[in-house]
């Protein structure tokens, strides 16, 4: 039995079985079967190939035979004819568009494949320069990128993207980098950054700085930030900007402020933990998230203040150091997450009066809103007994979701909810594990048991 190997190499016929011979030798057969199945495939495969073709023809030499079958075949062979090149017919902007899901240094490799695709990389619409792309020495991979981006000739950026570790000395090149994706109108550009942790002493280097020049961009509609400084120096012009998602950053409250009246049409903004930020106000904000937040130069706990009178849906989640929250403004709102943990030093007194009466004023502006998820801290905190004449106030919700461990005291809490709910339609609880000997969070209280007034 010959080696389907040397078929491939020695069969020359324009026939369908040089094409197939081809094509099954490329799929993972194991190797103590590969010749068999390889024959059976193929004699099955060449059958139909000859019983097309000599159907066709008895159609066309046939006088009575008619023009067109009156019964198609319910299923076509799946290999076209052995001179068809599918993927060389296809128009070069949908194959750029393919090439984009490739890594980039693959992308690029594909210029050797033909005369057509030696210039196709270079007008991709996305650009994608991960850890993983080259090199894993930063000089190197900086060459690399500028290298790239050198030979780059597309007139348009949809997305560009830059996630690896920054260091002090590639700051120049981020700032060329940023500046040669928003000349080329860069819809959606991300910069994940690593290794400048804000808040840790032991940051290997500072964060990146957003360049100046970055913050008047009138094609930007998506940008993804993480370990970035956000300072603008003064007004901010993003009028297509819709998404902003700011991670591990820092922020103030003039910043946020220059970013939100300069971004008229902005409709979702997460902010995963950035601290600073005292105040929150847009008219065009539909989602926000904000989601844990780490200030350890606080001393004293501080407030956001939402306003947002268009907002439909709200998340806080996470731990949240110091940082309390009142919603103004926020009489759209349709969907709410309270799944937040408030955390405080060790050193620190536990004012649990304090914190549930925070919580019940939420839940008094959350009151008109169709779904409402609570987590176990926020559950915790309804079941306290010191507090006994105040319970959850009377809601519209029609779905309520419990993010719970089912642990002793968080049942009074569950309970409060489910008397406050009147027109509850739907109850969805998401069991977390819950081990009573590890919890210390009654201990921190001060409480040895919970209550629940009905």
């Amino acid at each position: 039995m010959e080696d389907p190997k040397s078929l491939v190499s020695s069969e020359k016929s324009t026939g369908s079985s040089s094409s197939v011979l081809g094509t099954i030798q490329g799929l993972p057969y194991r190797t103590t079967q590969i010749t068999d199945s390889f024959n059976s495939v193929l004699a099955m495969i060449q059958g139909l190939h000859n019983h097309h073709h000599d159907h066709h023809r008895s159609n066309r030499t046939n006088p009575s035979s008619p023009q067109f079958p009156s019964k198609q075949p319910k299923y076509w062979p799946i290999f076209g004819p052995p001179d068809e090149d599918l993927i060389s017919s296809l128009p070069d902007s949908l194959l750029q568009e393919i090439l984009c899901f490739l890594p980039i240094e693959d992308a690029i490799k594909t210029s050797f494949l033909s005369r057509r695709w030696r210039s196709l990389w270079t007008q991709m619409p996305t650009l994608s320069f991960t850890r993983e792309c080259y090199a894993s020495k930063h000089a190197k991979r900086a060459a690399f990128v500028n290298e790239t981006l050198a030979r780059f000739i597309g007139p348009k950026i949809k997305n560009f993207l830059i996630n690896f570790k920054f260091d002090e000395f590639m700051d120049a090149f981020f700032d060329e980098w940023v500046l040669f994706a928003t000349s080329h109108h860069v819809e959606k550009l991300s910069l994940l950054l690593d290794g400048g942790f804000l808040y840790a002493p032991f940051a290997e280097c500072k964060p990146y700085s957003l360049p100046q020049f970055l913050y008047v961009n009138f094609s930007l509609n998506e940008l993804i930030l993480r370990q970035c400084v956000v300072l603008p120096t003064s007004q901010v012009s993003w009028p297509s900007l819709k998404v902003l998602s700011i991670n591990y950053s820092r922020l103030d409250t003039e910043a946020i402020e220059y970013v939100l009246s300069g971004s008229p049409n902005l409709q979702k903004l997460k902010l995963h933990n950035c601290g600073g930020v005292n105040r929150i106000s847009s008219m065009s904000l539909e989602v926000l998230v904000v989601d844990a937040i780490y200030e350890p130069h606080e001393k004293n706990e501080l407030v956001t203040q939402i306003s947002c009178p268009n907002l439909l849906s709200l998340s806080l989640s996470g731990y949240m150091y110091r940082r309390t929250f009142r919603l103004m403004h926020a009489s759209s709102l349709t969907k709410a997450n309270l799944s937040f943990v408030m955390t405080i030093d060790k050193k620190d007194k536990y004012d649990c009066t304090k914190h549930r009466s925070i919580f019940r004023d939420l839940l008094e502006k959350l009151c008109h809103v169709e779904e409402l998820t609570v987590g176990t801290w926020c559950l915790q905190v309804l079941s306290i007994r010191e507090i006994k004449g105040i319970s959850s106030p009377l809601s519209k919700r029609h779905c309520l979701v419990l993010e719970t461990e089912i642990c002793e005291w968080d049942i009074p809490g569950i309970v409060n909810l489910l008397h406050s709910s009147p027109y509850l339609k739907k109850l969805v609880i998401n069991l977390n594990y819950c081990d009573n000997s590890k919890n210390s969070w009654l201990q921190l209280t001060g409480f040895s048991s919970v209550f629940c007034k009905v």
